[in-house]
């Protein structure tokens, strides 16, 4: 039987049932009493377990083994087509090579001809072609110094003009050679020039030319040694290759026709393949054998609570012990089953603990987080709060300041009028008294007071202009300032009032369920220990002579000493909540 075959419950009950019938009272109560999986039903169960998982596996590497088997088969068949194929390939470009690589060695032999005649061709062209240079060079020259000897200063060109004989006989003969040599010259220097363009052409295209053969030479040397290296190299490389495998699938098929117990019929490939399949099987069964142990293991009490129970209500499948003992042990049975239960609601407590537990910790993590976030936003821009201090102590000084111009400014002003009136009466009063001339100074002192008292004024209005402009530009910034601020300050806000704030809420909750929750679980165990003392206190009793058997006398009759069924064995519980009676 396969492990995905087996019923664990069923053999778990068939286990129980094997161990209740083989032992006696004594076993039977310790293992209600231990309330742990019981070893001797558990233990075979994992003996059977392993037994079938190593069949599984085993049948599993034979399958494996098999199929790998198969798939080299197969694969050595394709190899050897696409050897042969690869080979026929290799042959019938042998066959173009050879062709091809002779064709290119008379190729290269004409290019190598061509190339040496259209060198000395080209060569002999540039050799003239330099001469024709060195020659108009020379001309040059020559003309420079005859252009020296006659110190003429005109553009070349053919001279037909006659020059006046101003000059001695001999001078001027000596002026007309020079002349006819300068014309010889210049008409040389044409026709060589004529010649230098002529000969460059023909060089450029002999250079083309020559460039052409020794570019199609190149390309041919490059095919030939490309050849020669598939037919030197690679195509002996490849028949070692094929050679190789042809030898490895030979080896294999020896193996595979004899004795195999090394898997020699495999390539190191597929064996390395093989063992992973193997190794990843072999774990698949391992957890699967492991599962099925640990359900054994999970329903391993219950199910011996209900087989006993159901063996304790058919006497004769508990032949080994006796009534009281039944007796004793179906009040135990009794109290147990009712202790699982108080323990799985033990057991659900204890889960609802450490995930409240988890909880409460991600809370305060959740708190902390906020809290580091909180400091932040508050602290994020300390210096537009600082600008913003010091922008409102500077417009404190501006506003005295200005306050301080705007004073001056009226006291200037009323001095200006009572000046300019001043001014006014006394230059009325010195007219009509018609006095001295110089009693005219009062009125225009007075007037020179008016007008510095003006001027005066103006300057303390624009410094009081000044403090305002720079009041204003500074609300402006500071204004700015406290648009950014708000925006972390709010943050701050919605943080401090609705995230922390329920934050905190939450962990207050949290930790009230904990406590709560840690009350349960110890009320829970007490009543738990409580009813485990209640169920370790059932046993047998000795009650004296009985007439319990009706054809008997002088029976010893062991009794129960558990109090009667319809008493109560441990505290009830209303709603969650042990009444201890007191």
């Amino acid at each position: 039987m396969a492990l995905s075959e087996i019923v664990i419950n069923d053999i778990v009950q068939s286990q129980t049932k094997a161990v209740i019938s083989e032992s006696n009272y004594h076993l039977l109560r310790q293992y209600l009493l231990e309330r742990k999986p019981l070893l001797r039903i558990l233990n075979p169960i994992s003996s059977l377990l392993f037994e079938h998982c190593n069949s599984d596996k085993q049948a599993m590497i034979n399958y494996l083994t098999q199929r790998a088997c198969e798939s080299q088969i197969n694969h050595d068949a394709q190899e050897t087509i696409n050897d042969e194929r690869e080979q026929e390939n290799e042959n019938a470009l042998k066959i173009n090579f050879e062709r091809e690589l002779n064709h290119l060695e008379t190729a290269l032999q004409q290019l190598e001809t061509k190339c040496a005649q259209q060198e000395h061709i080209y060569n002999q062209i540039n050799r003239q072609y330099n001469e024709f240079k060195i020659s108009i060079s020379r001309i040059n020259s020559n003309l420079e110094r005859i252009r020296n000897e006659r110190q003429i200063r005109y553009p070349e060109g053919i001279i037909h003009a006659h020059t006046t004989m101003t000059q001695p006989l001999p001078d001027q003969h000596t002026w007309d050679r020079l002349l006819q040599e300068e014309n010889r010259l210049i008409e040389e220097r044409q026709r060589l020039t004529y010649l230098l363009t002529s000969k460059e052409i023909e060089r450029t295209k002999e250079e083309q030319n020559l460039t052409q053969f020794l570019q199609e030479k190149k390309e041919s040397e490059r095919r030939y040694q490309e050849i020669k290296h598939q037919m030197e190299i690679v195509f002996p490389e490849n028949e070692q290759q094929r050679h190789l495998r042809s030898e490895e699938r030979l080896t294999r098929n020896r193996a595979r026709n004899a004795y195999d117990p090394h898997l020699q019929q495999l390539s190191p490939k597929s064996i390395e393949a093989l063992k992973q399949q193997i190794e990843y099987q072999a774990r698949e069964l391992d957890n699967q054998r492991t599962q099925l142990m640990s359900e054994a293991t999970e329903m391993s009490y219950k199910t011996y609570l209900t087989q006993l129970e159901l063996a304790l209500q058919h006497p004769e499948n508990t032949r080994q012990i006796t009534f009281n003992e039944q007796t004793a042990l179906k009040m135990i049975v009794g109290i147990m089953k009712k202790l699982t239960e108080m323990a799985e609601k033990e057991k659900a407590l204890i889960h609802s603990l450490d995930e409240e537990q988890n909880n409460l910790r991600s809370l305060h993590k959740s708190l902390l987080e906020c809290t580091r976030q909180l400091q932040n936003h508050l602290t994020s821009k300390p210096h537009l709060v600082k600008q913003n201090k010091e922008l409102t102590e500077e417009n404190d000084r501006l506003r005295l300041k200005s306050e301080t111009a705007a004073s001056y400014k009226k006291s200037a002003l009323y001095v200006s009028l009572f000046s300019m009136a001043g001014s006014l009466v006394s230059t009325g009063i010195v007219s009509a008294l018609i006095i001295s001339p110089v009693f005219f100074t009062i009125p225009g002192a007075l007037a020179m007071l008016s007008l510095v008292a003006v001027v005066v004024a103006l300057g303390f209005q624009y410094q009081k202009y000044v403090s305002e402009i720079q009041m204003e530009q500074n609300s402006q910034v500071m204004e700015k300032n406290d648009v950014l601020l708000m925006k972390d300050w709010k943050k701050a806000n919605e943080l401090c009032v609705t995230t922390m704030t329920q934050l905190n809420t939450k962990i207050e909750k949290s930790e009230k369920s904990l406590v709560e929750l840690d009350q349960k679980l110890k009320e829970q165990q007490h009543v738990i220990s409580l009813v485990l003392n209640k169920a370790q206190s059932v046993s047998t009793t000795y009650s004296g002579n009985s007439n319990f058997f009706a054809n008997t006398t002088g029976n010893v009759v062991y009794l129960p000493s558990a109090p009667p069924q319809d008493e109560l064995l441990y505290p009830p519980i209303e709603e969650d909540t042990v009444n201890y009676g007191y």
